[in-house]
């Protein structure tokens, strides 16, 4: 499975194959694009229980917060989902592979769960990611709005795909604003 390469990188997206708004060229690495931490967080209320088969109803369980710019402070096993300060759209040529990046992991936070940007992904409407954020550190870690948490790998298909993410009938997390359950 190739990745691109950065001057590939830099090519799909100048020619809006693959679209990043705000885009900073500083952002490419040798294969991924660093993405940014944005300012609202869905976190989970202690003790409440998660009905996996009702995620529509997070707001029993869950609470949004928006830092407004300021650190979020992680607590030592809590979980939360963050969102990039990043639009994204991925033409169905291509699919997206978040990782978290190293600097992040050594605090002992790590990063998303489920890594996979589907192709045809904000091609309907330009959409935030969803992170899944873990503290592992046995301390509290202030996570900062707009430092760089996550890298954006992209991966050309064998063909486009016939029915991109956001043409999905499926398809529940179109646009997204902010981080959601469902």
């Amino acid at each position: 499975m190739p990745l691109l390469s950065d001057r590939d990188l830099k090519k799909v997206i100048e020619s809006k194959i693959v679209r990043i708004e705000p885009y900073d060229p500083d952002s490419v690495g040798p294969c991924s694009i660093d993405l940014r931490l944005d300012s609202v967080f869905r976190t989970f209320n202690p003790g409440t229980p998660v009905d996996i088969k009702k995620p529509h109803e997070a707001a029993e369980y869950t609470r949004l917060v928006n830092t407004e710019g300021d650190p979020f402070m992680i607590l030592p096993g809590q979980f939360v989902l963050a969102q990039t300060q990043e639009r994204i759209a991925i033409s169905s040529d291509y699919a997206g592979l978040l990782e978290g990046r190293s600097s992040v992991a050594r605090l002992g936070i790590i990063v998303h769960a489920a890594g996979l940007v589907n192709p045809g992904t904000g091609m309907e409407e330009m959409t935030k990611l969803t992170l899944e954020v873990y503290c592992f550190n046995l301390s509290p870690v202030l996570l900062y709005p707009g430092m760089r948490i996550v890298q954006l790998m992209l991966v050309p298909l064998s063909s486009a795909a016939a029915v991109g993410y956001d043409e999905r009938a499926s398809s529940r997390y179109i646009g997204q604003d902010s981080p959601d359950m469902n």
